[in-house]
């Protein structure tokens, strides 16, 4: 076994004759939190969780309930790979020693350098005992023989905090379960609740433009730190307008020059653009409910046109067709455009310095910035999408991997994804050794990097990407500028989400022929409407005109056999309603 590096918390799992933790630190298994004891953000103890395993017993007295424990006479030995699971991975690293520690087991990271050696690793039979395989849908794991089941009853018993998100989100337990036998997961999902209720669609201008101007917004705006302005609704298409206009015409920066431009974007897809003219990326409902691509909607049809006047107007930049983030970043940050559009999390100075509107901010100290949830049509609404869930990337297990033995898999996914109740043990699986590369802030309710590593770093992630329930995703979201705006974007209770909707349909049990389908006919699809948008915004061709030959096209392609499939499918508002009940 590697050497010891677990912290001091951790012994109170002396308690086992098999050590493993499942509930030191500041609260048991459902993640709340305690006061901390000191301002210095020292966590107060928590009696230890019921970790599955009876100490001392053998492994058929220890079952509870029938439920398959690991054997205590057995060391473990578990091969593992996921996230930042490269060359550059350490083996031993504290995170991975960690875990051995806790576990009493041994951890090899198998390293996996892209699809490529992906597709040749399980080829070749070598596949990891257990972890995520980025791009393999669990169909064709299963075609191929390479995983098995999981027993409902064992994450029950040995992953309590996963457990707690699914009954939250009872979705994830049609999007796991197996078809035929609903007391078997084919596999486990991850979690993050960052694109849920908090990274949300958002555009910013520049608020001292605006300002400058003299332009009434027609919606609230409240000023929530010294530069970042936040408005309660989406902008109306008409007066977006006379804002891009006004930008690039009437001199909002005062120097005297002609050098603003109004419209930027790294390309004409983003959902704010399709918002303003009344409907949103993915599958929408055409009005009489039936499910159509955003791309074959006659409201598309009017953003394409709409899109060609502005630019025939001069109020799009050129560039915005190039798809170069870098060349729009640096449009905003020098000053030579007022709008831009990004997600909420691009104002968290932990990551996002180099883009905008934190550079912009660092550049220009006389600049302040506006954020709104979108555009909208004039009367309208903002029309966004949210994750229907917060499911992030799929865990399996290898088919000869006996129940003995996933018992001890299940109690690693409990600890690296959620500390097993121990929000210590928790942070140190994002963020490294605690009071060495981390500590808790003065609240006590967040981890402050004391080094930061990259991800992967000492193990930092390599783990724990797939934990990233409520608190962690709070942790990750933690940045003063972020949280000023709070209550507009962080779920359930912003604002903001009252404009945030999943897409109409999506196949969330896999229970039709759309993955099969859409693999086949959509790089013809995309590629068609790629170029049919370009030449609709340059001009090049008449929308009006040309409308029925490009839906023509887009059938013969395959969009109409696509759909056909989606007709099967239920609304997906009315599939987690009937998960609710």
């Amino acid at each position: 076994m590697k050497r010891n590096k677990l912290i001091s918390l951790l012994l109170c799992a002396a308690l086992l004759a098999v050590t493993v933790i499942s509930g030191c630190g500041k609260s048991g298994g459902s993640g709340s939190s305690a006061p901390a004891q000191e301002a210095s953000g020292s966590k107060e103890e928590a009696p230890a969780a019921d970790t599955g395993e009876e100490a001392a017993a053998p492994a058929e007295e220890a079952a509870d309930d029938d439920v398959p424990a690991p054997d205590p006479n057995e060391h473990y030995s578990i091969t593992y790979t996921g996230y930042w699971s490269d060359s550059t991975y350490e083996d031993g690293s504290y995170c991975e020693t960690m875990l051995e520690d806790a576990l009493d087991c041994d951890i090899t990271v198998i390293k996996q350098e892209g699809n490529d050696a992906l597709n040749v690793m399980l080829a070749s039979g070598e596949m990891p005992d257990c972890g995520t395989f980025s791009g393999k849908s669990s169909a064709w794991m299963y075609d191929q023989e390479l995983v098995r089941t999981i027993p409902r009853k064992m994450v029950e018993k040995y992953c309590p905090s996963l457990i707690e998100v699914y009954d939250e989100y009872p979705l994830l337990y049609a999007q796991t379960l197996n078809p035929d036998n609903p007391d078997e997961f084919n596999y486990l999902t991850g979690v993050t609740f960052q694109f849920v209720g908090y990274y949300l669609n958002c555009d910013y201008y520049r608020y001292d433009w605006i300002q400058n101007l003299g332009i009434d917004l027609g919606v609230n705006v409240e000023q929530v730190t010294d530069r970042l302005y936040v408005a309660d609704d989406g902008i109306e298409l008409s007066k977006f307008i006379e804002i891009m206009d006004a930008f690039v015409n009437q001199d909002p920066d005062g120097n005297g020059k002609a050098d603003t431009v109004g419209v930027t974007g790294q390309n004409l897809t983003h959902p704010q653009y399709f918002s303003a003219y009344g409907f949103h990326t993915g599958v929408n409902d055409d009005g009489t409910g039936k499910a159509e691509m955003y791309y074959a909607l006659p409201e598309y049809k009017e953003f394409l046109k709409g899109f060609a006047e502005l630019n025939a107007r001069g109020l799009v930049d050129q560039d915005i067709i190039q798809g170069n983030r870098q060349l729009m970043w640096d449009k905003v940050n020098s000053g030579n455009a007022g709008y831009y559009i990004v997600s909420t999390n691009a104002l968290q100075a932990s990551w996002a310095t180099d883009r905008p509107p934190l550079q912009l901010l660092e550049r220009i100290p006389e600049a302040t910035i506006l954020a709104t949830p979108g555009i909208k049509p004039d009367g309208g609404t903002v029309q966004s999408n949210v994750n229907p869930t917060p499911a992030y990337e799929n865990f399996f297990v290898r088919a000869d991997i006996d129940d003995q033995k996933l018992a001890k898999i299940l109690q690693m996914v409990e600890l690296a994804w959620f500390g097993g109740g121990d929000e210590d043990f928790h942070a140190s699986m994002l963020y490294g050794e605690k009071d060495v590369d981390w500590k808790w802030n003065e609240d006590g309710t967040a981890p402050v990097k004391i080094n930061n590593l990259a991800n992967g770093e000492r193990g930092t992630w390599t783990f724990g990407q797939l934990g990233q329930g409520a608190d962690a995703t709070a942790w990750i979201a933690d940045d003063p500028l972020f949280n000023a705006g709070n209550k507009y974007w962080t779920g359930p209770d912003g604002s903001w989400m009252k404009f945030q909707h999943p897409e109409y349909k999506i196949d969330i049990t896999n229970s039709t022929d759309i993955a099969t389908i859409s693999a086949e006919v959509s790089g013809d699809l995309n590629a068609y409407v790629g170029e049919y948008r370009t030449q609709a915004f340059l001009g090049q061709i008449d929308v009006d005109e040309t409308w029925d030959d490009y839906l023509a096209e887009l059938d013969r392609l395959g969009y109409n056999r696509l759909m056909d499939e989606y007709e099967k499918l239920d609304p997906l508002e009315d599939v987690i309603a009937s998960y609710a009940n």
